[in-house]
């Protein structure tokens, strides 16, 4: 026979730091305490709050939430709530920038940072992946209404993996067409540098990769044919 045993979920358990009470009674007396007489009035009885406990540990679990979070969805509930919130509604304060509408303003702005080659700010690697997922070149050019749908469950679908990678650092910038010609001092020694190693030349003659590069030109580009030539000091075709 299977064990049914399961971990106790780590916002039922003492906490150490909180004189051995569970994280999870911690937070029921907080809300106790911003919520005067209205918090207790949900709870009939022992077994209610008791019931409270499960549902809400579990839900913390499933969607990962921190301690940080925790303390960030009380900070919250006292602008967003008049009257103590459900469930949904504290996951919504403890998470604010998943938000979808406000999660895909931030998407926009780490993509304009990141076409920039910059890594952009992203409170939570979700909304980087759900960017990725929907294009740069959407994101940036349509607007949220247009985009909503498409964005709610790119983000939606993010979000119930659980875990997610870290935010990359922007790949280096391609140059523009047309920038990536020799067209200065500098660049004409690169390339002559460049042909010189890949070809492995005799040290004893310090000419021998132009010589190789004219022999065979047509394995390499234009300006390495143009620089061999001026190494030797022929005539540029």
């Amino acid at each position: 026979m299977l064990s049914t045993f399961e971990p106790a979920s780590v916002w039922l358990t003492p906490h150490p730091k909180l004189d051995g009470v569970s994280m999870i009674d911690h937070l029921f007396n907080r809300l106790n305490g911003t919520y005067p007489n209205k918090w207790r009035a949900n709870f009939r009885d022992q077994q209610a709050i008791e019931d409270w406990k499960d549902a809400w540990a579990e839900a913390f679990d499933d969607e990962g939430i921190t301690p940080n979070d925790v303390a960030l969805g009380i900070k919250n509930c006292r602008r967003m709530f008049d009257w103590p919130p459900s469930l949904t509604e504290f996951l919504r304060a403890c998470r604010p920038n998943l938000e979808p509408d406000v999660a895909f303003f931030e998407a926009v702005r780490g993509m304009q940072e990141r076409r920039k080659g910059n890594k952009g700010h992203w409170s939570h690697p979700a909304i980087y992946h759900a960017a990725v997922m929907v294009g740069q070149h959407d994101l940036l050019s349509a607007s949220y209404q247009n985009m909503e749908s498409r964005w709610k469950k790119a983000l939606a679908d993010q979000l119930a993996l659980g875990s997610w990678a870290d935010v990359p650092n922007p790949a280096p910038a391609l140059p523009a067409p047309g920038q990536d010609i020799v067209s200065n001092e500098e660049g004409r020694k690169r390339v002559e540098q460049l042909a010189e190693k890949a070809i492995m030349p005799n040290k004893s003659d310090q000419k021998a990769w132009a010589h190789k590069i004219l022999a065979k030109p047509k394995g390499f580009s234009p300006a390495v044919v143009a620089m061999a030539r001026r190494a030797l000091e022929l005539e540029v075709a």
